[in-house]
């Protein structure tokens, strides 16, 4: 396969030049190391279906491809300019950008048992992680290897630029690396070429990185212009011949994503490229793939309009020799169906702001003072879990809540277990997602039942704020680097958020709300609200408000909340399954009074679960229990 890949990169227009100048100094040293390296690496490049089974091809194929359309990109007179250093720059970096998708059967061991990044991914996918772990326990070794097959996939699709880097530096970065010139190695510049297709084409700005006049012997390197084409050039091998569709049919993929990749290269028919124009040909066989197809596309114009903007500041000597033409944009007006539908771009739109207005509004999600509820849940839950893991660590822990209401602001504020950046973008920013119930808690061995959830909840808050602020510090999980602390601005549902500077040395959240004008909130009422909505939570709240402090102290659990010698047993439910870990009596009260709502007015109902009442007149009909007698 070697010596296949040599002879086919030998006929493209970029090694043709290299060798042209070459002939004229009689020297051959950079395509002759050149040789050595696309043979050392095609090899491996046949590996990376090993671990990426459903991906497009990203063999030596695919490399030399890259060479092929880096030559047709390239306007001729550029590639008469370009010196044997950039030229070589530029076929190294075709074989190179993707090495990082190899790895061997121990790597992979490695990784998937040892490696923090892989951990992470594994978290970030729950149901998958519920999944692995459910077929281990079932030892279903069959379905947990086709999960773990899976995360690796994604693994190296993630970090295969990095790793590329990191290959290129083991590999070639000794002083006898052939990636040299004259004894003079520069490998580094590949390294910088290579790294920029996994970035987006603002970063190319960075001239101190990608350099636009670097000197290598005597010799000047556009580090930022070979970047450009090595991205232009890998992001256009489009055509059948990387998706072949006997290959489609031995691999038949199961991922949709792959199915999507294989299915929108297989819809193309034809592929016309020049140093002018970029012309594409399809006809799909589903809307899906058409659309796959023509969101690709958007993103080839993105990329092509973005490299010529940036081309378009060179000056002087770089702008008559690092030339890129392409002017025309890339159209959509080819691609076609094969008459069995019709393509439309039909689907539901939300506009985000009334949907917010729908669920926060009074009308759906109820009284706003709920909003309160959301807020002591999270601390409670946030307390709860740092007593836990301080218990287990053997380390005292005095559990602390407070509530403020002056000047127009609500302040929340615990010392629980804390947010830093990574919890908060990742669990606080995901609407419906909580921390608390993720398999990344789990994993820690603390052991709480949770009863808050970030997401609707928290966004519940402008119900009644027109704003509020975020101040976190987490518990370090490692002493010896702690995270640093939050401080968000949230101005509204619709904005980015505004993150400011923090010096917060405090474990724990702070959440302060800036109240609306018909806030329900006051002085006198504070107290009242709070017992009502945390009856037997095991925690008192400090209360402050701009008349006077006190502490709520709530009820402990099984404590009669009213007088109850008016009130008959109406009936009484009782749970004894061990298994699932459910013992104890609900018992259920009802008013002599035949006047009194049972569930929702009456004084003497309260469901709580988890310390915090169960609003029933929300739940219940408010005449389910109105007969009952004496």
């Amino acid at each position: 396969m070697s010596e296949d890949a040599i002879l086919r990169l030998k006929q493209t227009a970029l090694f043709e030049k290299l060798l042209e100048k070459e002939n004229s100094s009689g020297e051959h040293e950079v395509s002759e190391n050149i040789i050595l390296v696309v043979r050392e690496i095609a090899p491996l490049l046949e590996r990376i279906p090993e671990n990426m089974p459903e991906f497009t091809l990203h063999n030596a194929n695919h490399s030399v491809k890259v060479v092929e359309l880096m030559g047709k990109i390239i306007p001729s007179n550029t590639l008469k300019y370009l010196n044997i250093i950039e030229l070589s720059i530029l076929i190294y970096s075709a074989y190179l950008h993707d090495i990082g998708m190899t790895a061997s059967r121990e790597e992979r061991e490695e990784i998937i048992k040892n490696d923090p990044e892989f951990s992470k991914l594994l978290i970030s996918y729950e149901e998958l992680s519920l999944k692995l772990d459910e077929a281990k326990q079932n030892e279903d070794h069959r379905l947990a290897t086709f999960i773990e097959d899976k995360l690796f996939t994604e693994f190296l699709r993630r970090k295969h630029v990095e790793r590329s880097n990191k290959f290129i530096e083991v590999k070639y970065g000794s002083e006898r690396t052939p990636i040299s010139w004259k004894g003079i190695p520069y490998y580094k510049l590949v390294q910088s070429v290579c790294d920029s297709h996994g970035l987006p084409v603002r970063d190319l700005y960075d001239t101190k990185r990608w350099r636009r006049n670097f000197l290598l012997g005597s010799k000047r390197i556009n580090v930022q212009y070979l970047s450009i084409i090595l991205r232009l050039a890998d992001i256009l091998d489009l055509d059948p011949e990387r998706t072949p569709r006997c290959l489609l049919d031995f691999i038949n993929p199961k991922d949709e994503i792959s199915i999507k990749e294989w299915k929108k290269h297989l819809s193309i028919i034809g592929c016309e490229i020049s140093p002018q124009e970029i012309n594409i040909e399809a006809e799909c066989e589903h809307p899906i793939y058409e659309r796959a197809l023509r969101e690709f596309i958007d993103e080839i114009e993105t990329e092509r309009k973005e490299s010529v903007l940036l081309t378009s500041r060179y000056k002087d000597d770089l702008a008559e020799k690092y030339r890129l033409d392409l002017l025309k944009p890339v159209t959509k007006e080819n691609i076609r169906s094969n008459e069995e539908y019709i393509y439309s771009d039909f689907h539901f739109k939300l506009d985000f702001h009334r949907v917010i207005d729908l669920l926060m509004g009074e009308r759906l999600y109820g009284d706003p003072t709920l909003t309160l509820r959301e807020l002591l849940q999270n601390s409670v839950d946030a307390v709860r879990y740092r007593e836990a893991m301080e218990k287990n660590e053997g380390n005292p822990y005095v559990p602390f809540i407070k509530v403020t209401l002056k000047d127009e602001e609500l302040i929340i504020e615990d010392n629980g277990i804390g947010m830093d950046e990574y919890i908060f973008e990742n669990y606080f920013l995901q609407i419906g997602k909580s921390y608390y119930n993720s398999s990344e808690c789990r994993s820690r061995g603390i052991e709480i039942d949770p009863v808050s959830e970030f997401g609707i909840g928290i966004l519940s808050i402008f119900m009644v704020a027109s704003n509020f602020r975020v101040e976190s510090r987490r518990k370090p999980i490692d002493p010896l680097h702690p995270s640093e602390p939050i401080n968000v601005e949230i101005p509204t549902a619709y904005d980015y958020f505004v993150r400011r500077p923090s010096s917060r040395v405090e474990i724990g959240t702070k959440i302060t709300l800036s109240l609306k004008s018909n806030h329900p909130f006051s002085s006198i009422s504070l107290v009242e609200k709070i017992s009502e909505i945390a009856p037997f939570i095991e925690y008192p709240i400090v209360i402050e408000t701009s008349e006077k402090t006190e502490t709520y102290k709530p009820y402990l659990p099984g404590e009669k909340i009213h007088d109850v010698k008016d009130t008959k047993e109406y009936f009484e439910i009782v749970f004894n399954d061990k298994i699932k870990g459910i013992e104890g009596k609900l018992r259920i009260f009802g008013s002599i009074d035949n006047s009194n709502t049972i569930f929702g007015k009456s004084e003497y109902s309260v469901f709580a679960q988890n310390g915090f009442s169960i609003p029933c007149d929300k739940l219940l009909p408010e005449n389910l229990f109105y007969n009952i007698q004496a």
